[in-house]
């Protein structure tokens, strides 16, 4: 059970599973990404649902989409997933910028569960989400680091406020780190607990 800071929010973080080759992101939200889905990063806070789909819609039929947003408070967290109905529509998608209410996002290939074991999607590094806005760097370093050595990590902040965007990446030295602690779950709590 996750223990709540002075501020309320939660203190486990969700590692999804989330693969990332030294090349290419690839998320995985943990349920159930299909070869169709993107992950979306740097939406502008205004971004609504509406435009959101109409912009993507533009590539393919969309079987699902969704723009992820704090339990606590329901604003957008900056980030979504698109679901295409054809996964040949995902190359075309990521070969293109996308500018969305004149802000530049970062569109990435999420990767199905079932290929995560493969030896094709090995990395150094991984997606972290849910990580509470109290974390500060050097203790998400510090976490991190009993699992391996940590090479590079960075908590995504607003560009205007430089508020934790309550998601980050980490980057081991080795693939090993990072199986090892996937292997460990997908959950974590930064007040010690897994």
């Amino acid at each position: 059970m996750a223990e709540n800071t002075s501020d309320g929010e939660a203190n486990d973080a969700r590692i999804s599973s989330e693969r990332i080759d030294d090349d290419k992101f690839h998320p995985h939200t943990g349920d159930g990404a299909s070869p169709g889905k993107i992950f979306i990063g740097g939406l502008a806070k205004e971004t609504t649902a509406a435009q959101f789909q109409k912009h993507f819609g533009k590539y393919g039929e969309i079987t699902d989409s969704v723009i992820m947003k704090d339990r606590k408070s329901g604003l957008p967290r900056g980030f979504g997933f698109v679901t295409y109905a054809d996964s040949s529509v995902v190359d075309r998608v990521i070969q293109e910028n996308h500018i969305i209410n004149g802000k530049q996002v970062e569109i990435k290939r999420t990767i199905p569960k079932g290929a995560i074991g493969s030896k094709d999607f090995k990395t150094k590094k991984i997606f972290v989400g849910g990580i509470p806005t109290s974390v500060a760097e050097e203790e998400f370093k510090d976490f991190f680091s009993k699992y391996g050595e940590v090479k590079e990590h960075m908590i995504m902040r607003d560009h205007a406020t430089s508020r934790s965007r309550g998601f980050g990446f980490v980057t081991f030295e080795t693939e090993e780190a990072v199986d090892d602690l996937l292997s460990k779950g997908n959950k974590i709590d930064f007040a010690g607990s897994q």
